[in-house]
């Protein structure tokens, strides 16, 4: 079975993309978006930008996708190669951050995640999350569940 992670026809994976974020904002969590997609040149593709959601909580989107078969010109398989999803709190600091753009000794590959006080911006922990690191929609998820637990705490 392949995981979450596979490739995938872009067209397939655009249109997933696509959907997540009319899911959130059908249900009210995500305000506003001005996520890009955006050809780079040598079979990569970039994925970018800001999500604002209720409670002044916002996402900030990097990912890079790479075609990884281009035998189907109409529809080529891509895979994310980079990504990073860093969310913040309006008027304050991070809150979370999951990324592969470096590396922990000790992790078994750069997928990793950042936890933070929001507060104060002081790192909490670093954890490895591995080869199955959170979807947008799962971090989409993790942001809406934190909101309603803290939104009596939110200015």
């Amino acid at each position: 079975m392949a995981g979450k992670h596979s490739p995938n026809g872009l067209r397939s994976y655009l249109d997933i993309h696509e959907t997540v974020l009319q899911r959130f904002e059908r249900e009210g969590f995500i305000d506003a978006h001005d996520i890009e997609v955006t050809a780079l040149g040598g079979g990569a593709i970039e994925i970018s930008g800001q999500i604002r959601c209720e409670g002044g909580l916002v996402c900030t989107v990097e990912k890079t996708l790479q075609i990884v078969d281009a035998s189907n010109s109409d529809d080529p398989a891509v895979q994310t190669v980079a990504y990073a999803y860093n969310v913040h709190v309006v008027g304050h600091h991070n809150l979370l951050r999951y990324d592969n753009v470096h590396t922990y000794p000790g992790h078994g590959d750069a997928s990793h995640r950042h936890a933070f006080d929001w507060r104060t911006g002081e790192v909490e922990e670093i954890s490895w999350v591995g080869p199955e690191w959170p979807t947008l929609g799962e971090v989409l998820d993790e942001m809406r569940q934190w909101y309603w637990l803290h939104r009596d705490e939110l200015s």
